[in-house]
């Protein structure tokens, strides 16, 4: 059981991701039961597979469906081929097989071009949820900055800033592989007591001003300050990379914390 009280999730086979693999994809399962398909298509490249081609099927659904259907234009086009079916169960009495593909493929698309993606700042907060709950929450475990650097890149060729808290009284405790919002992200886990602290760094395009929460400014520097499920984050974007942080941390100290990596960030920039 991790030191933290929560107790562990049981892995995840194949068949039970197959099982799920639709509301995995959508982000549609319980945060633990996300966390336990993660850990295992980390592990699986048959699964990890099997879910890139059901997210490329969705990034295609959507390309081709550039407008969010109207509600009234829904039921007209539901109306429509509901009537097309009929007319074709009158003339050969039953529906051909594929027409009723056509239809089903149409209607999934209608209805993914229409539901709306989770916002990635929440989206956080429930992978650091997720995670305390695990055994091994960090996939490597490692209280050395620069070994967990240099799993990530030989890894996944991900070059990711580990700054060290240590001064704080904040223990690095490693890292792991993560997705969010359909794409890879780096999670780095530290502890102060038993309070845990997960940053993510995510690549992303979305912009500062479209980060949910308040605007506060510390040394100089902006960031969002936003309150969810009882955790606090802070968050900013350099327009290629979302870093957001997450704890049950006073804001005083998180602020300090996304300054000291911005400052790691900027310095391995330079060089």
């Amino acid at each position: 059981m991790p030191a933290w009280g929560l107790p562990p999730l049981k892995a995840m086979s194949c068949a039970e991701l197959r099982a799920r693999l639709h509301p995995y994809v959508d982000a549609e399962l319980p945060v633990g039961e996300m966390t336990a398909a993660d850990a295992h298509c980390a592990e699986c490249y048959a699964c990890a597979q099997l879910v890139a081609r059901a997210h490329e099927l969705r990034r295609l659904l959507r390309r081709q469906l550039w407008a969010t259907p109207s509600p009234d234009l829904l039921a007209a086009i539901v109306r429509r081929l509901r009537r097309e079916a009929a007319l074709l169960r009158v003339r050969r009495s039953v529906l051909p097989a594929a027409v009723a593909a056509s239809t089903t493929i149409i209607l999934l698309a209608l209805l993914l071009a229409s539901r709306p993606a989770p916002a990635l700042v929440t989206e956080l907060v429930d992978k650091h949820i997720a995670y305390a709950q695990v055994d091994r929450p960090a996939e490597l475990a490692s209280h050395d900055a620069g070994e967990v650097a240099r799993w990530f890149l030989v890894r996944a060729g991900l070059r990711v800033d580990v700054p060290d808290y240590s001064a704080a009284g904040i223990r690095l405790l490693g890292g792991r592989l993560a997705e969010a919002h359909e794409r890879r992200a780096a999670y780095l886990l530290y502890e102060k007591g038993h309070m845990l602290l997960s940053v993510f760094l995510v690549p992303s395009s979305q912009r500062e001003d479209a980060l949910p929460g308040r605007r506060v400014t510390f040394r100089g520097y902006e960031y969002r300050a936003y309150e969810d499920k009882g955790y606090r984050t802070v968050s900013w974007s350099d327009g290629q990379t979302l870093y957001g942080l997450v704890s049950t941390l006073d804001y005083e100290a998180l602020l300090q914390c996304a300054d000291r990596l911005r400052a790691e960030r900027t310095r391995h920039t330079r060089l």
